[in-house]
């Protein structure tokens, strides 16, 4: 089903989605219903462990991205110090509150920030959504100020420089992976609400299930959902 997150697509495109309950041409329901896989389980609980899995996602992409606005910070003064000759203190100062952040970081066991991927369960029994990282680390692939640069480098802001361009490039991915799951979260809320104690629906079913969901976010105003990722959920559900 959902493979991984594509940075830069939206709507349908927002998720790397697989075609699963695809109809081979002349192959009625009444066969695919007896086929193996062919049957997925939309129980409330089911539903809740996903939304729960894309809220912790969430939550290390909006960690991951204040981190980014910090080291954007510190890049923008690093660079103003060494074009300005300022003091090697300051710099200290900034370098070490920056790494201080980064260590809490890690001590809360956050991945995406040293550049690792997390994997997140978007949709019940199916493969994990795979959300690459961003080494925000000092001295890292996207911060190239290591700890203990010096004032007086001259390769002091040309490097901060190249920083901020490779930043804006990560803070733009994980905003994008940021706003699908934001989506894809509130789809799957209301996904929980009307199923009930219905349980391992066949393709049909759960296919008609998610257009009743979406045709009641719509209705009841809930358009920012309705409309900017549910197809790709949708897609899902396809026959």
């Amino acid at each position: 089903m959902v493979t991984s997150i594509v940075p830069g697509a939206a709507g349908a495109n927002a998720f790397a989605v697989e075609n699963r309950f695809a109809r081979p041409n002349g192959q009625s329901a009444q066969t695919r219903e007896g086929a193996a896989g062919d049957r997925v389980e939309l129980s409330g609980a089911s539903l809740s462990l996903s939304r729960q899995s894309v809220e912790r996602g969430l939550a290390e992409l909006q960690e991951t991205l204040a981190l980014g606005r910090d080291a954007q910070a510190l890049l923008v003064k690093a660079q103003e110090l060494a074009q300005s000759g300022g003091s090697q203190a300051d710099l200290d100062a900034l370098l070490q509150a920056y790494q201080q952040r980064i260590d809490a970081a890690n001590a809360q066991g956050m991945k995406l920030a040293n550049g690792d991927a997390i994997s997140v369960q978007a949709e019940p029994g199916a493969a994990g959504v795979t959300i690459a990282g961003a080494d925000l680390r000092l001295g890292g692939g996207i911060v190239g100020i290591e700890e203990g640069a010096q004032v007086s480098d001259p390769d002091l802001a040309p490097t901060a420089q190249r920083s901020l361009e490779a930043l804006q490039d990560a803070m733009t991915r994980l905003s994008e992976s940021a706003r699908a799951l934001e989506a894809h979260k509130g789809f799957l809320g209301a996904m929980e609400k009307v199923s009930g104690v219905r349980t391992d629906l066949d393709a049909d079913g759960a296919r008609l299930m998610a257009l009743q969901v979406r045709q009641g976010l719509e209705q009841s105003g809930g358009l920012a959902i309705a409309n900017a990722e549910p197809q790709a959920v949708l897609s899902l559900f396809r026959a």
